[in-house]
């Protein structure tokens, strides 16, 4: 428990080269609702050519105030956890230094964290992208209006998950819209988790890396995250270099190196953020029937292809083919089996880890039925790269594609054959267990 001398919010802002923006955002925490006792302050100077120390001394007589400052820049990552290592709550609200807190921000945070009655928990806060003018009011110490808070300076998180099934989809992967600018998480959580990954140095992704684990660390419980559209920021215009978007996939591909699960493998696809909040979750539920329908399993594969599988350098994707007799170099996706050195549980639409020629053959147990239109596309065209040849498998059975619903599933083997003959040579095998199309 706090004592009288503890605050009981942490707020840690990380700050670089940004001291008229900075000056703003900590203006705007003398007005908080929020009495000053009960929070403290710790700005992370990451390097910047003119310290920061200058502008947060003007703020000692009414914050509870402190700075940190590396000589060095050492990126985002490495900021925001010298800086948070300093705190005192239990705790930690990440607001960027560019983001100015509405006068009810830190109750709102608090009030979250404080219900929770120390369980741990995430709560992620509204930001509008205000222009010039709503720039200018703030540095006057004016109040924002209406007319500066239209739909083009909305949080394009909100935007994207305003249909209800959106609402429904967040506990699926509430991290996909963790971003650092405006979000609290309990104390304990973050050095579980050893706080932001350093080695992701460019702009990007370490916000998310970072809510993932926090997500899965405490076993991807849907109630861990809430999003309040009430905790309300303003977000002051600053230069966006072009460069950055191009640099964060460094970053992505970081992430999923770490992470080889198809929730992350999702992210490469260029989507919203609700639409990858959807497809996070038609993945799981695909993962999930696939299981019980009993598909995926390598008793579909024909005597051929196992002999070959046996001496071959191979992706094998299915249920249980991790205990196959695979050639040397071969991994697996078997998402029945422990992730390890040679298995994953990914889908395949990414397969960043193999070598251009890298495969004699990947091997696709029905999961590839389960794939969006746009998906299987990039399965194929991505798989000819790292393999010689792709072979499809479906199993027969009596598989109701009603039932499977929300799922999708491909059934209509000839209408399928028919739309991939126009881009690669396609064989169809008919065998006793499964259909199989190889594609070149």
């Amino acid at each position: 428990m706090p004592t009288m001398d503890q605050p009981r919010l942490s707020v840690v802002i990380p700050a670089h080269n940004n001291a008229a923006a900075l000056d703003t955002t900590l203006a705007s925490l003398t007005r908080q609702s929020l009495p000053p006792e009960d929070f403290e302050v710790i700005v992370g100077d990451d390097g910047s050519a003119v310290p920061l120390a200058p502008v947060t001394e003007r703020y000692a007589d009414r914050l509870r105030i402190s700075c940190v400052r590396s000589e060095a820049n050492r990126g985002r990552s490495a900021n925001r956890n010298a800086a948070a290592a300093r705190a005192h709550a239990d705790t930690l609200l990440f607001l960027d230094a560019d983001t100015v807190a509405h006068p009810t921000l830190l109750a709102r945070h608090r009030a979250y964290h404080a219900e929770r009655d120390g369980r741990p928990g995430v709560l992620l806060g509204q930001r509008y992208d205000l222009d010039w003018a709503g720039a200018d009011a703030l540095r006057r110490g004016e109040p924002i209006v209406a007319e500066m808070l239209d739909a083009e300076r909305g949080d394009p998180r909100l935007e994207d998950i305003s249909h209800p099934q959106r609402i429904r989809d967040f506990p699926s992967a509430p991290w996909v819209l963790g971003l650092t600018h405006n979000a609290s998480v309990d104390r304990g959580s973050f050095l579980r988790v050893d706080g932001f990954d350093e080695a992701m140095v460019k702009w990007g992704f370490e916000d998310l890396d970072f809510f993932y684990r926090v997500f899965h660390l405490h076993g991807a419980r849907p109630d861990l995250f809430r999003l309040d559209v009430e905790a309300l920021s303003y977000h002051l215009p600053h230069f966006r270099k072009t460069s950055n978007g191009i640099a964060s996939m460094d970053n992505m591909k970081h992430m999923l190196r770490k992470h080889m699960r198809y929730d992350v493998e999702v992210l490469y696809a260029i989507n919203t953020f609700g639409r990858h909040l959807g497809r996070i979750r038609l993945y799981g539920e695909a993962i999930d029937a696939y299981r019980r329908q009993g598909l995926g399993r390598p008793t579909a594969l024909p005597a051929p292809v196992r002999a070959e599988l046996a001496t071959s350098t191979a992706l094998v994707v299915g249920n249980g083919v991790s205990a196959l007799e695979l050639g040397p170099g071969s991994q697996t996706f078997d998402h029945d089996a422990p992730p390890g050195p040679t298995n994953s549980h990914l889908l395949g639409t990414v397969l960043q880890q193999f070598k251009t020629g890298a495969l004699d053959l990947i091997v696709n147990i029905d999961l590839w039925r389960c794939f969006l239109p746009d998906d299987l596309p990039a399965f194929l065209t991505r798989g000819l790269l790292k393999a010689d040849r792709i072979e499809l498998v479906a199993t027969h059975g009596p598989l109701d594609q009603q039932a499977m619903l929300p799922v999708p599933l491909v059934a209509d083997l000839d209408y399928l054959t028919d739309m991939l003959q126009h881009h690669f040579d396609v064989t169809v095998d008919v065998h006793d267990t499964a259909t199989l199309l190889t594609i070149r």
